[in-house]
């Protein structure tokens, strides 16, 4: 058991990035499909490194410390270092990642410590400004994995990523994931990823952040196909009985409008639009997330403003409905986007009249974003 405190693939890029500059090595625990890869990739974008990954669970023992071969002058035995450890063409900093370590046959494995607890392999020395980051599963993951044991533990930073579901959402909306599944995510957080229920029912297929990435393409290719070719997709991705409730909760929203046809009837009929808008919880949540993966600079207003007529609905389809706490979720989710975006709406109507509905309301401790959270939002955006 790694027994360090947990973090989100977020925390664990920035962490790196922060501690790079003391030549340590980093090692990252999580389980399949939580992010790890993903955050290393991210990692080298940002700070415009050469990423070189190295799949462990393919590798042989001279892959990693270098192919023997004879010098026929001094007949000695010399070793060709593999070309992982060769210098960038273009001088950048390198970050060299030893994935699937935990999957590695012991020979290599043993191979690959010595570098991450040396840093030089051989006669060469890593450079200074490369960066060293392997990862793997946990033996408690469910995936055949083992332990580097107590001498590679010693010398390794251990980072341990866990999926949490706000920094998810906030990365998928960021990615385009389909509204379908963000608002399932939000209506049901447990199915964020499955590894322990898999493990009790002794299931193969089961849910974990990278799948519901691939549910999203899949949904969005298959949209206009036979339902049952949505169904058996979406089945062979996250198991049968999650992707049930998933395809239960996208029907239900299906008939509801886009985003794009919200903003043309509130163009030419404002008063009109409570007809229009979902009455369902599940497709509230589908619009709210819809509205910031949709939003440009050029609709980001006319989004707002949307959002502003949430709790002002009187029919009695909304009556029992939470539509000020969804108008909270839904702000505090577009006014994220428009801050990270640099978008300018500070001076708009419509964002004066969200802050004055937001300073009026008086949100109990229930509410489905923290307050705090939505003030920071308001904060930035108006600052």
């Amino acid at each position: 058991m790694i027994n360090t405190i947990s973090c989100t693939p977020d925390e664990a890029k920035n962490l790196i990035k922060q501690l790079c500059g003391l030549q340590i090595s980093f090692m990252l625990w999580g389980a399949t499909g939580v992010g790890k890869s993903e955050a290393v990739r991210q990692l080298s974008e940002e700070l415009d490194a050469e990423l070189r990954d190295v799949r462990l669970c393919q590798k042989m023992p001279t892959d990693i410390a270098g192919l023997p071969a004879l010098d026929h002058e001094t007949r000695q035995t010399v070793f060709y270092p593999p070309a992982f450890l060769a210098p960038p063409i273009i001088k950048k900093p390198v970050i060299l990642f030893f994935d699937e370590i935990s999957l590695a046959p012991d020979d290599t494995r043993s191979a690959v410590l010595g570098i991450l607890e040396e840093r030089r392999q051989g006669e060469i020395q890593i450079p200074d400004d490369w960066i060293i980051v392997a990862a793997g599963n946990r033996p408690e993951d469910l995936a055949n994995a083992r332990g580097l044991g107590a001498a590679a533990n010693r010398r390794l930073l251990h980072i341990v990523i866990e999926p949490q579901l706000e920094a998810t959402l906030a990365h998928f909306i960021k990615i385009g994931v389909i509204p379908e599944v963000l608002a399932f995510l939000k209506v049901f957080p447990q199915h964020l990823s499955g590894e322990e229920s898999a493990r009790t029912q002794k299931h193969e297929l089961y849910p974990r952040p990278a799948s519901w990435k691939k549910v999203s393409d899949v949904y969005e290719v298959l949209r206009k196909a036979d339902k049952n070719l949505r169904r058996i997709a979406v089945a062979g991705i996250i198991g049968d009985s999650v992707a049930a409730e998933f395809m239960m909760l996208a029907e239900e929203i299906k008939s509801a409008k886009s985003v794009d046809e919200l903003l043309e009837i509130q163009r030419k009929t404002p008063d009109k639009i409570g007809r229009h808008l979902p009455s369902t919880l599940n497709a509230l949540y589908a619009l709210s997330f819809a509205i910031a993966t949709r939003a440009t600079e050029e609709t980001a207003e006319e989004l707002l403003e949307l959002i502003n007529r949430f709790d002002e609905q009187r029919s009695e389809n909304f009556t029992l409905l939470p539509m000020r706490e969804l108008q909270t979720m839904a702000g505090s989710l577009l006014l994220d986007k428009i801050w990270k975006e640099g978008w300018k709406v500070e001076n708009k109507q419509a964002f004066w009249r969200y802050n004055e509905k937001r300073e009026a309301a008086s949100l109990n401790q229930n509410s489905f974003v923290p307050k705090a959270e939505e003030n920071a939002a308001l904060s930035v955006v108006a600052a």
